[in-house]
């Protein structure tokens, strides 16, 4: 009877395990304790765009604390009403990927949205700019698959890598044949990665659509004080926000503002 109970138990384990990852939250943090955590979005009309996340991408509205967020495989999604300064952001987009993103891209033009099929970039309302990729080897359901930060002609792509591998943890790689250089935050299998494109003369992206990306951290506080002693610029000491994350904000090597988030894991 014992036995048949310890089979039972276990069966109903392995299928609570197989169900929770189905949509899964943030993934894993590397050897460092980091991880993508959520994209920041200043929007005319927050219902609007809550809409296309939710019916389109599939995205889960959860409370966290005081903050509405849309939680996607791999990041949480936050938009707050307002109206987005203008220029081209450091910044520039989200990448999404799945094994095949035809049928988002067909959601999208039955809501007025125009795609096409296999376009790569894709414009969203007031000019929310998102990069599909379709892999064979990516997860069914969308999900995040990097940030890709559009640089001054000026700056160099592979010491912008190179600053994120040292200070986060994250391991050298590349896309489009090593011609985009990726700063990887999980295994390549996963790929959750910063990356990095000359491109034009972008500005730091506080106040424009995308307003900042956020990394999820564990042990804030100790990892803060490692970045400062790296020399790290650090605008905003760790302290505990509306939603009740600890929060930090530090300026990276192009000069953008980017926040460091404790608590959005298992949200």
């Amino acid at each position: 009877m014992k036995e048949k109970l310890l089979i039972v138990c276990l069966g109903l384990i392995l299928v609570a395990s197989a169900v929770a990852p189905a949509f899964a939250q943030l993934a894993a943090p590397n050897a460092a304790g980091v991880s993508l955590g959520a994209v920041y979005y200043t929007v005319p009309d927050v219902d609007a765009h809550k809409k296309i996340w939710v019916d389109i991408f599939g995205a889960k509205p959860v409370m966290v604390g005081a903050t509405e967020m849309l939680r996607m495989p791999g990041v949480f999604v936050v938009l707050t009403k307002g109206t987005p300064a203008a220029g081209d952001g450091l910044v520039n987009h989200l990448g999404i990927w799945a094994k095949d993103l035809d049928p988002t891209r067909a959601k999208l033009t039955a809501a007025g949205i125009q795609t096409a099929p296999k376009a790569q970039f894709i414009n969203l309302p007031d000019g929310l700019r998102l990069e599909f990729i379709d892999d064979p080897m990516g997860p069914e359901a969308p999900a995040a698959h990097h940030i890709h930060c559009f640089i001054p002609a000026a700056a160099d792509a592979n010491a912008a890598r190179a600053w994120y591998v040292a200070n986060f943890g994250a391991a050298e790689n590349a896309r489009r044949n090593g011609a985009v250089p990726s700063a990887l935050f999980t295994s390549p299998d996963k790929w959750i990665s910063v990356d990095f494109t000359k491109s034009g003369s972008p500005t730091p992206n506080k106040g424009k659509i995308l307003d900042r990306f956020a990394l999820e951290v564990k042990g804030l506080d100790a990892f803060v004080k490692k970045l400062e002693t790296a020399g790290v610029k650090i605008t905003k000491p760790v302290s505990a926000n509306a939603s009740g994350l600890k929060t930090a904000t530090f300026t990276d090597v192009l000069g953008n503002e980017v926040e460091l988030i404790e608590g959005l894991a298992g949200k």
